[in-house]
């Protein structure tokens, strides 16, 4: 059977060694789909990343000039922002040249549905993830009426929203990870999504109960700023409660982080920030949970994924779960206010029948479901 030709557009590297849930959910996209296919990614970023990967590499490095004068445009014709602050005029004249060369082209996520060529006849699918206007929504909610950030995530929330569905009429085909967004974001034309769960690299199951436990994980990019935000609120507001009764147990930040942010952090009594780490084993090693705390949330939080295939227990807010597929409770736990949230933790660093169930249940529903090759064989099927 002959390889189909595929183009897949992304703003930024797929390929930079960055905890992040859009570039990692890009890679394993890339490498699936390169196997059966004759696959090249375009893409522009300040750093090209890896060179061991799968599939033709195309890369431009960003221009600032470019950028400023797509930002200006985007003020003045009411499109998103973000789309002008990663715009590449390379990577818009490579698609108007070469876009016929390509059976399907994939874009991911809506800032790089602008370099869609109006004039392109094959199959246009865009990796969306997540209803992005949904995201900008509660983080608006969340500041104050005096943070002048409000205000420019209101205009963008709003730009945003329009642009979402100026997507949804362009595109043959919109990928989500979870089609709960679209009931809330009320997104019409429901037929053209499909719904694609966040695959999963399976690990060992490290996770080991001892009453000596002390360490509290939480894994992902600290320069997004929900997860910055989440870090803040545990370690300010939820540790020192903790401590009053086990003064020994640490709160642990893993992943890309600014050094002004990694120096605010360690400067909080119990509270680490290590930045990124290739190998986990180590600090998941006599840790009691990992957290995903966040109060601004959209989408499948690969967080809870990734504590998972450890086999460590994860404990989520409500906000954050419910969008997932799995078992409340069963599969991981869910709090509502803060008293719950230190109640599960006190019960997991106690209860060694409990925290030993609610570990096997949630790394044996990773291994069963969300392996990487069940999840993206839906995407051969689209393209």
């Amino acid at each position: 059977m002959k390889k189909k030709k595929i183009l897949f557009v992304s703003t930024r590297s797929p390929f930079l060694n960055i905890f992040s849930g859009d570039r990692y959910r890009a890679k394993v996209i890339i490498n699936y789909l390169s196997k059966k296919n004759n696959l090249d990614v375009l893409f522009s970023d300040y750093f090209p990343g890896s060179k061991k990967i799968k599939g033709r590499k195309i890369f431009f490095k960003r221009n600032l000039l470019d950028r400023m004068k797509k930002f200006v445009l985007c003020l003045f014709t009411l499109k998103p922002l973000q789309l002008g602050y990663f715009y590449s005029e390379n990577v818009n004249n490579f698609l108007k040249k070469n876009h016929g060369q390509y059976k399907t082209i994939i874009f991911h996520m809506i800032r790089s549905a602008q370099y869609l060529p109006k004039n392109y006849k094959g199959k246009k699918i865009l990796e969306m993830t997540d209803v992005i206007s949904k995201n900008y929504d509660q983080i608006v909610k969340s500041f104050s009426v005096f943070n002048p950030l409000t205000y420019i995530y209101f205009l963008e929330k709003i730009l945003v929203k329009k642009y979402e569905k100026f997507c949804i009429n362009k595109f043959d085909k919109i990928i989500l990870t979870s089609k709960k967004d679209l009931i809330e974001a009320k997104i019409k034309n429901k037929n053209k999504f499909i719904q694609i769960l966040n695959p999963i690299k399976l690990n060992k199951n490290i996770y080991k109960f001892k009453k000596s436990n002390y360490k509290i994980l939480f894994i992902g990019n600290i320069n997004y700023l929900p997860n910055k935000e989440a870090c803040k609120n545990f370690a300010n507001e939820i540790l020192p409660k903790i401590n009053v009764q086990y003064p020994d147990i640490e709160f642990h930040i893993i992943g890309e982080i600014k050094y002004s942010d990694k120096m605010f952090f360690n400067k909080i009594k119990k509270t680490y920030a290590h930045g990124r780490m290739k190998k986990l084993d180590a600090v998941i090693k006599d840790s009691i949970c990992g957290i995903c705390n966040m109060k601004i949330a959209t989408g499948m939080q690969n967080k809870i994924f990734t504590y998972q295939s450890f086999g460590l227990p994860c404990i989520s807010s409500h906000l954050s779960f419910k969008n997932s597929f799995l078992k409340k409770d069963k599969e991981v736990l869910v709090y509502n206010n803060e008293n719950e949230f230190v109640f599960l933790i006190k019960k997991l660093k106690e209860n060694k029948r409990f925290a030993k169930r609610i570990s096997k249940f949630s790394y044996d529903t990773i291994k069963k479901n969300y392996n990487e090759n069940k999840t993206l064989s839906l995407y051969q099927n689209i393209i």
